[in-house]
């Protein structure tokens, strides 16, 4: 039976068919035993191992492996078995959505699943007040999956009754039927990824499409999944921006992931020298030491550094999301209008923040907020209109006197005011509208000035920008 809509039908069958699957089951070498005799003294099963047993006996096959995952509302996690699963499914999700409901009204049974679609079982225990969903996928012959369990409150399972109404209860299947048509998304989501094929980044824009991919694993609360992919951006280097390791760390213990934040934050340790939070007020103690070192050394405004450090990742972020959508998705007009105005209302706000943090400070020196904090202030203004740029021109040209800033990133802003102002541009930074390198003051002697400020040849960026 075909069903585009909820899993009502699929919930009312179920509750004919309350506690089927409850027995003839089969438990795996994992189930774990309620008592384990050592001797003659006996070992009770903790909270959990209590709950995973008692889930893990409502399942119509046997399973290898079992591991948690971090989630968002309710209890769940993944499973694998060797082989493939022949277990009837309750029902089929396709590709495109659709959702075929099977063992109803004597629908007609899928023989055998393919890689391209989703077995779903869903079994229901009154005793235990609880729904259990299994989505299966097979990939080169192994069954995987993963197992979602709507608990109710029951003192038997304290920390995993999430839900505090009888979600067994045959006058709730209307809401336990949009709950599980939630899930159909998730699960298409899920098998999408598995599909994909992610590596490490080969480029900046590699390091980039990772992260706004991990970012939206993680909106959409596969935490586990986000995880494999923020791993797979930071795997190199050379792409990485480290305040983005601190951003994903926050990120992790938002859901109580300490272990991975701790390694995100170990990771910025290990690229930058002059990294440490304020010693006092860290949460990762493990961490405290180093920190008290390199804060003893450095002495930064921790403050002001992490503003201007946020200020450069958003600048980044928004813009570089929004040229991505341009150049994947050109047809979808509205979404990148959306994305163009997130981008310029960005600029806006870090215009004004930059502004107030020059008018109080002064220009951001390098030993006060390192590398990244003053970077983060010509950024803004490399983006900012041109009676900004022309006002902001003293400060980095005082800046660069003192070494506060390299001497190209004065050289950029320049030669954007001279192109804006219909000048000839001295560096040869800047292209027109057509992609085409903007005039040049002196084609003769462009790259011995490039060499004087540390820009490669002229012939190297048109090359790169053909």
């Amino acid at each position: 039976m075909k069903n585009n809509n909820n899993l009502l039908y699929l919930c009312i069958g179920l509750d004919r068919r309350v506690g089927i699957y409850m027995k003839n089951y089969t438990i795996s070498a994992l189930t774990i035993l309620a008592t384990v005799f050592v001797g003659c003294r006996s070992i009770r099963m903790t909270e959990q191992q209590f709950f995973e047993r008692s889930v893990l006996k409502a399942f119509p096959f046997s399973v290898d492996s079992i591991s948690w995952l971090t989630s968002g509302d309710f209890p769940t996690f993944n499973f694998a078995n060797a082989e493939y699963t022949y277990a009837r499914p309750d029902a089929e999700i396709h590709p495109n959505g659709d959702y075929w409901v099977c063992n109803m009204f004597d629908a007609e049974q899928p023989l055998r699943q393919s890689e391209e679609n989703i077995w779903r079982n869903v079994l229901v225990s009154r005793k235990n007040q609880r729904v259990v969903c299994i989505d299966r996928y097979l990939r080169g012959g192994r069954t995987v999956g993963y197992c979602y369990v709507f608990q109710s409150e029951r003192k038997e399972y304290p920390t995993y009754g999430t839900i505090h109404w009888d979600v067994s209860d045959s006058r709730n299947i209307e809401m336990v039927g949009v709950m599980l048509d939630d899930l159909k998304e998730l699960a298409l989501k899920r098998h999408q990824l598995n599909n994909a094929a992610l590596s490490s980044p080969a480029s900046q824009e590699d390091y980039w499409s990772l992260i706004f991919h991990a970012d939206s694993l993680f909106d959409a609360r596969l935490y586990d999944e986000a995880r494999h992919v923020y791993d797979l951006a930071f795997s190199d280097d050379r792409y990485t921006l480290p305040s983005q390791l601190s951003t994903t760390a926050n990120k992790m213990t938002t859901i109580g992931d300490n272990q991975a934040a701790l390694s995100y934050l170990c990771h910025r340790i290990a690229m930058e020298k002059d990294f440490y939070e304020a010693p006092s007020v860290t949460s990762h103690i493990e961490l405290k030491d180093t920190f008290e070192v390199r804060s003893r050394q450095w002495n930064y405004d921790l403050a002001l550094k992490e503003t201007l450090e946020n200020i450069f990742e958003r600048d980044q972020y928004d813009r570089l999301l929004w040229s991505q959508a341009v150049k994947n998705h050109p047809g979808d007009t509205e979404r990148n209008e959306r994305l163009a105005r997130k981008a310029l209302m960005t600029d806006s706000l870090n215009l004004v923040l930059v502004d107030k943090i020059l008018s109080q400070h002064g220009f951001p020196r390098k030993e006060q907020v390192g590398d990244f904090g003053n970077q983060a202030a010509w950024l803004v203004f490399q983006h900012a209109d041109l009676d900004h740029q022309k006002r902001f021109l003293p400060q980095m040209e005082a800046a660069v006197s003192h070494g506060d800033i390299a001497p190209l990133y004065l050289a950029l802003l320049r030669d954007r005011i001279d192109v804006r102002e219909g000048r000839p541009q001295r560096y040869g930074t800047q292209i027109d509208k057509k992609g085409n390198l903007a005039p040049l003051l002196d084609a003769s002697r462009v790259n011995q000035w490039r060499q004087e400020v540390g820009l490669p040849s002229i012939e190297q960026f048109e090359n790169r920008n053909k």
